[in-house]
């Protein structure tokens, strides 16, 4: 099973979400997200029932740092989730959420995430 952004300083995990305002993407179109001092800006297209999601980070506000981008698939009814943290912080990082439901993608802001381990 392919799985979506599963390196560096993004999360995959399982994902249960207990306050959320939802957005829902279209094909070839970029929604950008605020996650803490990150941008996250992504992009999809579609192929059969597999929608190959892109997602570049890069800092908010022309901060230091260079974008990252990530790519992967999502199958109907996968999830993933894009986490960026908070160096030297204990604090849960602010997440977002990727869901492939029927022919939407949406992208929910979580305010909390329990992983399954």
């Amino acid at each position: 099973m392919k799985t979506f952004l599963s390196a560096m300083s993004l999360a995959l995990v399982t994902a249960m979400p207990f306050a959320a305002d939802a957005s829902e993407l279209q094909p070839m179109e970029a929604g950008t997200f605020v996650l803490g001092d990150q941008a996250v800006s992504i992009y999809y297209t579609v192929s059969g029932d597999t929608y190959e999601v892109i997602a570049t980070i890069a800092p908010d506000g022309g901060g230091a740092g260079a974008p990252i981008r990530f790519v992967g698939f999502l199958e109907p009814g996968q999830t993933a989730l894009i986490s960026a943290g908070h160096f030297g912080s204990t604090a849960e990082p602010p997440t977002l959420e990727l869901v492939h439901q029927g022919s939407a993608l949406s992208a929910t802001h979580l305010t909390s995430v329990a992983s399954a381990n």
